[in-house]
């Protein structure tokens, strides 16, 4: 045991718990890589005047993480047990589900599960079909509502949301088709994140988006002589603006950071043998509708523009009746004789090009059913020099599709781990499975569907691969033959833009052309090629439209966001460390898990077996308590200590996150553990963190370790001389917390029905409201944990601050300090006065500059947060207002009315009461900050460095 080491640890828990607050408010918990576009994202959604956002990102770019991280910002801030609402289609719960456990730290408990909070987050899962069955959401025990593909939904379900949506505090909708061209879609969002002006609209009989025009163009007038500056236009628009709640990243916004699309067509002249073949199906299909028998002529169709192969075996399944016996042999006999395939000689050429330019790429193939991956397997497999897998279609039932999953991932072994540099893959590979590694995707078989398009491209053209630059440009390419129908297809599918950007659009716009394209390739009477295109194409210009019904649309947000995400990376992490020669490079994400690790060495010194495993490419450690377990040092809830066998597995770099995540690894005694990611919002994490700063080990002013450090140790440049170390933290948090019961009222228990549930309708509302300018407050005045080293010269002190972080660090060379002994120090009382003297006046110049550095942080941005307050506080008010008119129209004559007209003026009164106090609060909060400024949990000791005796390294 060492009380150095045991200090050491307490010292790094306090430092992380500063952390997550500096982390942007605990949301950087995540297990994900972090992009600039999502940084901003998660940061506007945390620190603006109210959590209420419509998150409609691109496909691809990670809509839910930024959705997780806000969640475990939003828990980690809450005082008490934080509950969660999320609402999904079922073909998402199952990525929902695998996303949560994976980077979320946390399970979504489905109604009639058991299960408990992870850490002090509770999140239920509700289908939409419970919903529909009428279900309904209970609003006043929920938190926070979830929303994915709020579009998609069923009306009663988006119904049911938007009514608890009212009262719900904080709402994130995510949906990579906001379809916002379309009127009623439109307006059903901005209900959902709206509820003042909702309210209004319902008080006045009046439409939503005619009461937000109205708020818009009330403040586009009023501050028009502002608007030419960049800065107030932004300011009127996220405070003022239509579409003030809507996020929107494009690839296109940030070309250098996120992933962009080349799209390059391949068109080729047909070979012989393809004008045979499509003159000999044409043929028979003719046949077959003189004979009038029933058949699928789109499927026939889709069939012979695959390959000859998928043409050959969808032989033997056509009819052979007398009436079309000639053209079946017909094209028996073309099949055959006339082989030529243009396609492919164009796709062999095309592979052994990128082949020839960049060896290791790796291309995935569409093939679309087996006959053809077969075919294109066959000749790859022959001509091309490059290992090639394949992933056939598996003939599962749907309820099946788990297992189809499972197989898929087995069959794509191969590619995934980069043994082979080639996919050929049937439809099975376009769902439950990303490909983000893969640099390019060719559409050998072009799907007639554009969703279908969509998803296999989103397959590739996503976030979050280890070892994959984000900024990558990934090639798309059909291949078609000139005059065919898919060449016709290609020119409908690129007037809708589909290849090159993500859908905007809802199923029934995509359904539509869809249909236009079967029409014209089967003849229908009517429908014509021109036809289908031209729809497209007007579909594809409109799908900006929703910007026309703005004055203040949302600003480009790329130089903040670019901004913010090199101002993190340049941070310094919350308590010194010493870089090795490999960690110079180290950004603040990379020293958080620096730090981390530095403390889980510490922590496997004194209290815990910690050892490296491995489950095929995953690596991981496993923890459980030193010893036999029995009567542990530092217990942890998470940690059961009956035996080893309940050791913990975890994962603490997102180096080590693997793609797609484990949310399990299985060792050799062939139990499958939880794979946790440890940092904040993960329960190991926390109790870990927690229990360290609640086992400090006592020291003082007199308190002196000797300690022995390994050869090479950076410490050693001060061997033998007494370092004197003061620590202490400046936490403002406590200036932060505005008393809400005094700014309501008391509670009259007399009071009606409508008084109370607009007492407490307004409670939860200023409640959110001041926890939203809390958060906005601690990111820019967070803890901070401050740290002064003094070294003795001949009877006096001089500052030696280089040797903090190698102090926090007693390890070098894969060798661990060790403590010789604990003492009290032989120096004389003016001596150890006078260090003391110098410490404590250097942490109070250390603070003071950090209180500084907060308040000009807190003053700069106070105008700007004054004016987004006061907006919300004229809308609280007018809602209310609205309301009180709503019910004094009604019959005064009965009962229930006039408490109605009473829970409404009560109502106005407590909104404008707490609209006052809000800014109040807010504009006398750098003065209570000044006041509340003092640091706490201040530690001395010294430390007497020497380097490691030879007896020492023999044991080491």
């Amino acid at each position: 045991m060492s009380d150095f080491n045991r200090l050491l640890l307490n010292l790094h828990a306090e430092a992380r718990r500063c952390d997550r607050d500096q982390a942007l408010l605990g949301a950087l918990g995540v297990g994900a890589f972090a992009y600039p576009h999502q940084l901003d994202s998660v940061h506007r959604m945390l620190t603006a005047s109210a959590c209420r956002w419509l998150l409609a990102d691109e496909v691809g770019l990670g809509k839910t993480v930024q959705a997780i991280m806000v969640m475990r910002a939003l828990a980690a801030q809450s005082s008490r047990l934080f509950n969660v609402a999320l609402v999904v289609p079922d073909d998402l719960v199952e990525q929902w589900e695998e996303e949560l456990l994976a980077r979320g730290h946390t399970i979504a408990i489905e109604a009639g599960e058991s299960g408990g909070p992870n850490s002090n987050l509770l999140m239920r899962l509700i289908r939409p079909s419970r919903i529909v069955a009428g279900g309904k959401i209970a609003a006043d025990r929920v938190d926070m509502l979830l929303v994915d593909e709020f579009t998609k939904l069923q009306v009663a379900v988006r119904n049911e949301l938007i009514a608890a949506a009212r009262t719900i505090p904080h709402v994130i909708a995510m949906t990579a088709t906001p379809a916002l061209h379309q009127v009623r879609t439109r307006g059903e969002l901005m209900e959902l994140l709206e509820p003042e002006a909702a309210r209004i609209a319902r008080a006045e009989g009046r439409n939503v988006l005619e009461v937000l025009s109205e708020r818009e163009q009330a403040a586009f007038d009023r501050f028009r002589g502002e608007l030419t500056d960049a800065a107030r236009r932004r300011a009127v628009g996220d405070s003022y603006g239509l579409y003030r709640r809507l996020i929107r990243t494009q690839r296109t916004d940030y070309p250098d950071t996120l992933p962009q699309r080349r799209y390059q067509p391949i068109r080729v002249a047909p070979t012989d043998g393809d004008v045979e073949r499509a003159k000999a199906t044409r043929a028979y299909l003719e046949a077959a509708e003189a004979a009038g028998l029933d058949y699928r002529r789109d499927a026939l169709l889709q069939v012979a523009g695959r390959s000859p192969q998928s043409l050959r075996e969808r032989l033997s399944t056509l009819k052979r009746t007398q009436a079309v016996a000639d053209a079946w042999r017909h094209i028996e006999t073309v099949l055959r004789e006339e082989p030529g395939d243009a396609k492919l000689d164009a796709l062999v050429d095309h592979v052994r090009e990128v082949r020839a330019s960049k060896p290791d790429a790796r291309i995935v193939i569409v093939a679309e059913d087996n006959p053809t991956t077969d075919y294109l397997y066959d000749a790859l497999t022959k001509l091309v020099d490059a290992k090639v897998a394949r992933k056939r279609r598996v003939m599962r039932a749907a309820e099946e599709l788990e297992v189809q999953v499972a197989l898929l991932k087995g069959a794509l072994e191969d590619f995934v781990s980069g043994e082979a540099h080639i996919l050929i893959a049937a439809l099975d590979a376009r769902e439950g499975h990303n490909l983000q590694f893969a640099d390019e995707i060719i559409f050998f078989a072009l799907p007639w569907s554009p969703p279908d398009i969509q998803q296999w491209i989103g397959r590739i053209d996503r976030l979050g691969t280890r070892g994959v630059p984000s900024s990558r440009t990934i090639a798309i390419t059909p291949i078609v033959t000139e005059n065919s129908i898919e060449a016709r297809i290609l020119d409908v599918l690129e007037a809708t833009k589909v290849f090159e950007r993500s859908e905007v659009w809802d199923d029934s716009e995509w359904e539509a052309i869809s249909k236009a394209i079967n029409a014209a390739a089967e003849g229908d009477r009517g429908a014509s090629w021109s036809d289908a295109t031209s729809h497209a194409r007007n579909l594809g210009e409109t799908a900006d439209d929703w910007l026309k019904s703005t004055k203040l649309p949302p600003s480009p947000r790329t130089t903040i966001a670019e901004k913010r995400a090199a101002g993190l990376r340049n941070r310094d992490y919350a308590c010194p460390l010493t870089a090795e020669a490999e960690d110079r490079k180290l950004n603040w994400f990379q020293w958080r898990e620096r730090g981390l690790d530095v403390l889980l060495k510490l922590a496997r010194e004194e209290y815990f077996d910690i050892r490296s495993g491995k489950d095929g490419q995953q690596s991981f450690k496993t923890i459980w308590y030193r010893g036999d377990g029995r009567e542990p040092e530092l217990a942890l809830p998470d940690i059961d200590n009956r035996s080893s066998w309940h050791r913990q597995a975890f994962i603490a770099k997102r180096t080590a996150i693997e793609c797609p995540p484990n949310t399990y690894v299985e060792q050799k005694d062939g139990q499958k553990r939880r794979l946790h990611f440890l940092d904040h919002g993960c329960s190991l994490h926390d109790q870990l963190i927690d229990a360290l700063v609640r086992k400090p080990i006592s020291s003082d002013l007199t308190t002196e370790f000797v300690v022995e450090f390994p050869p090479g140790h950076p410490i050693l440049a001060w061997e033998g001389r007494r370092l004197f170390i003061a620590v202490a933290v400046l936490d403002l948090s406590s200036a932060l917390a505005p008393d809400l019961y005094a700014i309501i009222g008391p509670i009259d228990r007399q009071a009606s029905k409508p008084e109370q549930d607009a007492r407490n309708t307004a409670l939860r509302s200023l409640e959110a409201s001041l926890a939203a300018d809390r958060r906005w407050l601690l990111d820019r005045c967070p803890p901070v944990f401050l740290m002064s080293l003094f070294v003795e010269n001949t009877g006096s002190f001089s500052p030696a601050m280089t040797a903090a972080g190698a102090i926090l660090d007693p390890s070098h060379d894969r060798l661990r300090g060790r403590q010789l002994s604990r003492r009290r120090s032989s120096l004389a009382e003016p001596q150890i006065a006078e260090a003391r003297a110098a410490a404590q006046a250097d942490l109070q110049k250390r603070g003071s500059e950090a209180l500084g550095r907060a308040l000009v942080s807190i003053k700069s941005a106070m105008e700007t947060r004054l004016f987004a307050v006061d907006a919300d506080a004229v809308q609280h008010v007018k809602a209310a207002r609205a309301e009180l008119a709503s019910a004094e129209a009604l019959d005064q004559k009965l009962v229930f009315n006039q408490a109605a007209v009473r829970g409404a003026k009560l109502a106005v009164e407590i909104s404008e009461r707490a609209s006052a106090a809000r800014k109040a609060w807010l504009t006398g909060v750098a003065g209570s900050v000044s006041k509340a400024a003092a640091l706490s949990k201040r530690r001395y000791f010294w430390v007497v460095p020497r380097t490691m005796s030879e007896e020492s390294l023999a044991g080491a």
